[in-house]
């Protein structure tokens, strides 16, 4: 077989909805950082209020000052009150907007709509800032810096026509006016998110080959010059679908279909690591030169990013398949994450200590949670959205 993508789509096209499935699951999975650094309250920390918007949350609600922004699925984009739930403003393009796909630099809402449309919002009353037209969908979180917005985009995912010969783009629009400063054509037919460190744009994602691949599939991770797309180099490995990509200053890291943590030679591109993770794992967070990621065996793990050699392991007590939904949240020494049957951990990000557990009940979430200064929020699969204070 030779990729992932030509498993599904080729020999058997019927598990098209398994691969869409697949990949919804990790693109909700997308870590989210922390919008402060105040660690939570365990002690104190209890749903304020519970609000169903009528579809699942794919994705983890994100706060922007004090709206809480929700994309259910197939339904208008939502602007809630953070404190209370109650809706501020919705927002119906008239097109299915892209529900994982979107991220803030704290002034604007970015997001990906049907039709290869990418918009701007006011995350205070969801009015249309700008808008513009890449022509190729994005259905992944963009990355955020230094005044850019850069957009990866799919030939692979919900309502596209599956093309493994597609060429997906990396855009680097403007936060301003959405104006396009540059793109970038990959020999990749899906880009996950990228990761920027320094000068330099890392992405990555599969690409199809004739190569036939025991388990696993054809991968590419690009280094692009951050101010024009260049490229500076490109890894290829038989990993397979790409889950999340971080970079150091030293260090590209990804895990992959595989489950293998992967370390590769930022200057060069050259493998200098691979560490095997134990078992599934959906995605992870990366702060500073640490990895932080849990795998199904319900083994938490913290890596040193630059040398793949673990730094400690906790185990969740919580049952035998109680593992992480999502990706950790990074409070100062504090990490936070919710587990399968609803429980929020809470360690020594140092030492792996156990600090505090709060039991909410919630088990059928599709997404992590993600933490705004003494708030924690959890998306369900059932469309409820929940909002925890510590206050």
């Amino acid at each position: 077989m030779p990729t992932l993508f030509n498993k599904v789509f080729f020999k058997r096209p019927r598990r098209l909805v398994v691969f869409v499935i697949f990949m919804a699951i990790m693109i909700a999975c997308q870590p989210k950082k922390a919008d402060t650094n105040r660690p939570l309250d365990g002690t104190t920390l209890h749903q304020v209020w519970s609000r169903d918007v009528g579809e699942p949350i794919n994705h983890p609600p994100l706060r922007i000052g004090n709206v809480l922004i929700v994309a259910p699925i197939d339904r208008p984009l939502l602007g809630l009150n953070a404190k209370t739930g109650e809706t501020l403003w919705s927002y119906d393009p008239g097109v299915r907007v892209w529900d994982r796909a979107y991220d803030s630099d704290g002034k604007r809402l970015f997001i990906g709509i049907q039709d290869g449309k990418y918009i701007a919002l006011d995350p205070s009353n969801g009015k249309k800032i700008w808008e513009a037209s890449l022509g190729i969908n994005s259905q992944m979180p963009p990355f955020i810096s230094d005044g850019v917005v850069y957009v990866p985009t799919t030939f692979a995912g919900p309502d596209t026509p599956g093309d493994p010969n597609g060429k997906a783009a990396l855009f680097a629009l403007s936060v301003e006016d959405g104006e396009i400063l540059w793109s970038f054509e990959s020999g990749n037919y899906i880009l996950q998110t990228p990761y920027k460190q320094g000068d330099t744009i890392y992405l990555a994602g599969s690409f199809s080959s004739p190569k036939v691949v025991d388990e696993g599939g054809h991968m590419r991770v690009y280094a692009l010059n951050a101010n024009d797309g260049s490229v500076k180099w490109a890894y290829e490995s038989e990993d397979g679908f790409t889950k999340q990509i971080y970079a150091t200053e030293n260090v590209v890291s990804y895990i992959a279909y595989q489950d293998f943590l992967v370390g590769v030679d930022a200057n060069n591109g050259e493998l200098l690591w691979r560490k095997d993770t134990g078992n599934w794992v959906p995605t992870f967070a990366g702060y500073k030169d640490v990895v932080y990621y849990g795998s199904a065996n319900t083994v938490v793990h913290a890596i040193q990013a630059d040398s793949g050699e673990s730094l400690w392991t906790y185990n969740i007590p919580e049952g035998t398949f109680n593992y992480l939904i999502g990706a950790p949240v990074l409070l100062g020494n504090e990490l936070v994450f919710l587990t399968q049957v609803g429980e929020i951990f809470s360690l020594d990000s140092i030492t792996g200590e156990f600090l505090w557990q709060v039991s909410t009940g919630i088990a059928n979430t599709r997404a992590g949670l993600s933490v705004y200064d003494g708030w924690l929020y959890i998306g369900g699969g059932d469309g409820l959205v929940y909002g925890y204070s510590d206050y």
